[in-house]
């Protein structure tokens, strides 16, 4: 704090220019510690007079030109003509909204042919304008420009479009043709789905370095590992069941000993591949379908395929490699847990294992095995390729995945049938 008897003017008081005190320029230009010392001013000179002011550039033209944008437009009215010139926009339309309409009605025509600007809200005045004017009423001298934002508005403020009619039902007879045509044309896709398979499995077999190892590996653990368990369950309880039911009429001949041959028979040759093949359908089939539907419903199908990845290659290949390879092994756990629940009823009712064994052994040949067994690869090829097709021709929404699961398990128990029985004759017409 300064002290006022000493003739220091008190702190926020003025006490004169300090500056004026000191030589001019000396107090600001203090050279620092061991720097040279500054030049003063009037050793400096004069210095360069100041350039003139710049010129206006294109953003000061600009913010004119939004200026006078803003101005609102002319509206007037002679006798039965409503006149509007100027610039309607949305700058500007608020300021004559109300006087515009006020002088419309009762117009008979509205000249637009002053009008220099126009967008959708200026046109949506014009529009207010004519409704006002009334049904009669004229929009003359439009430019081009602002007649095509006048015929926009007016589109979009029509009235929706009424939805299409219902479609009329067919009639009997048509129906039956519709219902035929659409079962041709999923012939004719199964087809095509069956000879680009088919291709791609060939395609396979001659440069198997391209295929994709760490898939079928992942499909093989999901089709047949993680399927052990439940194949070996059923296997047990069909193999009791069919031991039961198979020992009641024979006993009454005295030929209870022949039950090990006739289940044994019947698990091997067809029991064993048919419900394996059946487990597979309603778990791995729905499985693959719900897989590759997921995948076509979120477009990620022909998003690999715009990226020149063949979906064929990388998504249903591994899957029909794993289901044949794993096939097999799973009707021959069915096959072994059969024979297994089957003993343990035929030691039930007090029949020797020894017995049991030398029935089956001199009841089953080799050809039944693998008969059994081929039959089961073929079940897997055909089970994976509807599952794969089922979900790569699924539709769009949110029952999709659901329908195409569906299909994939009724496809798959129907072709299963059907296919057992061709080879059911097939086997009988080649005495094996």
């Amino acid at each position: 704090m300064s002290d006022p008897r000493n003739g220091d003017a008190p702190v926020g008081e003025g006490g004169g220019d300090r500056r004026a005190e000191a030589p001019e320029g000396a107090a600001e230009r203090r050279s620092a510690p061991g720097s040279p010392p500054l030049p003063s001013a009037e050793e400096m000179g004069p210095g360069r007079p100041p350039d003139a002011a710049p010129a206006p550039g294109p953003a000061v033209e600009a913010a004119a030109d939004g200026e006078a944008d803003g101005a609102p437009p002319e509206v007037r009215r002679d006798d039965d003509t409503l006149v509007l010139s100027g610039r309607l926009t949305s700058d500007t339309a608020g300021a004559v909204w109300r006087r515009t309409l006020k002088m419309a009605d009762g117009a008979r025509r509205i000249d637009l042919s002053g009008l220099e600007g126009l967008d959708t809200s200026g046109a949506a005045l014009v529009l207010a304008a004519a409704r006002v004017a009334g049904d009669g009423v004229s929009l003359d001298g439009a430019s081009r420009p602002v007649a095509a934002v006048l015929d926009r508005s007016r589109q979009a403020e029509g009235k929706p479009a009424a939805p299409p009619p219902p479609a009329r039902k067919l009639g009997p007879i048509r129906m039956l043709g519709a219902w035929g045509v659409g079962r041709v044309e999923a012939a004719g896709d199964a087809a095509a789905f069956l000879g680009e398979s088919s291709a791609t499995l060939v395609n396979a077999a001659r440069r198997p370095k391209g295929l994709r190892v760490a898939d079928i590996l992942r499909h093989l653990d999901e089709v047949g590992t993680r399927a052990f368990p439940l194949i070996a369950l059923l296997g047990v309880l069909i193999g009791v069941i069919l031991a039961f039911q198979s020992a009641i009429p024979m006993r009454q001949y005295g030929a209870d000993i022949f039950v090990p041959r006739l289940v044994g028979i019947s698990l091997l040759r067809e029991l064993g591949p048919l419900l394996a093949a059946v487990i597979l359908a309603g778990r791995t089939g729905s499985a693959f379908a719900a897989e590759l539907g997921t995948m076509t419903v979120n477009e990620e199908i022909s998003a690999l395929r715009i990226m020149g990845i063949d979906p064929m290659v990388m998504l249903v290949l591994p899957r029909l490699i794993a289901a044949t390879l794993a096939m097999p092994v799973l009707a021959l756990l069915m096959d072994i847990t059969g024979l297994i629940g089957m003993a343990l009823v035929m030691i039930g009712t007090g029949f020797p294992l020894s017995v049991v064994i030398n029935q089956v052994r001199i009841g089953v040949t080799l050809g039944d095995l693998t008969g059994g067994l081929a039959k089961a690869a073929i079940f897997g090829l055909v089970i994976a390729g509807i599952g794969c097709r089922a979900g790569l021709s699924a539709g769009s929404g949110p029952r999709a995945v659901g329908d195409a699961a569906t299909a994939a398990v009724v496809g798959g128990i129907i072709a299963l049938v059907l296919l057992d029985g061709l080879f059911a004759v097939l086997f009988y017409r080649l005495g094996w």
